[in-house]
């Protein structure tokens, strides 16, 4: 998923610096409850805490709490042992990477068309990550993590990339190399 460009800091200094100067600006804050990317409509919250709740286990290398997340389509779709093999061999967090914190930074409704879901209105919630490295002080990255909503329930989504990675026997890295929190 294009979700978790995290860490996106590690390894690309200039990257870092740019979202660590951004961090400071009001657009990179955590919006006060009810108010999110889209000012029209009310913040959600549900999807929000969900995705921090996915990015602290993907932290955590909990990959069996992260898989709970995802929706059933995918489950069925994609083997969980295959999956789990990507997120090892390519965590969202290094060993040498301690998140100090995560909080939403935006959110907004896309329309899209996902894999064996067809066209949705998909949740887009961005993620703060603060964090440190070794040999380095704070930093930041901007993570990005996508919900369906179907009925009163919220479930993570794999944008088209990802999924068509995973589903050829691949993993998902984004372009700059780095895995996604799914």
């Amino acid at each position: 998923m294009r979700v978790t460009q995290i860490i996106l800091a590690v390894g690309v200094c200039a990257a870092a610096s740019a979202v660590s100067a951004a961090a400071k600006s009001p657009a990179l804050q955590s919006p006060p409850a009810g108010i999110g990317g889209n000012l029209a409509e009310p913040f959600p919250s549900v999807a929000a805490q969900l995705a921090k709740n996915v990015a602290k286990a993907s932290f955590a290398h909990k990959y069996d709490t992260v898989w709970g997340y995802l929706h059933p389509t995918y489950q069925k779709a994609i083997s969980q042992s295959h999956w789990r093999r990507c997120q090892g061999a390519h965590p969202a967090a290094p060993a040498s990477v301690t998140v100090t914190k995560v909080a939403v930074a935006n959110a907004q409704k896309l329309p899209t068309n996902l894999p064996l879901l067809g066209h949705q209105s998909i949740q887009e919630i961005q993620l703060q990550v603060r964090f440190t490295r070794r040999g380095a002080g704070t930093q930041y990255a901007i993570e990005y993590t996508f919900w369906l909503k179907q009925g009163r329930k919220w479930t993570a989504v794999w944008l088209p990339e990802e999924y068509q990675a995973l589903k050829t026997g691949k993993c998902y890295l984004n372009q700059l190399g780095q895995p996604g929190l799914y």
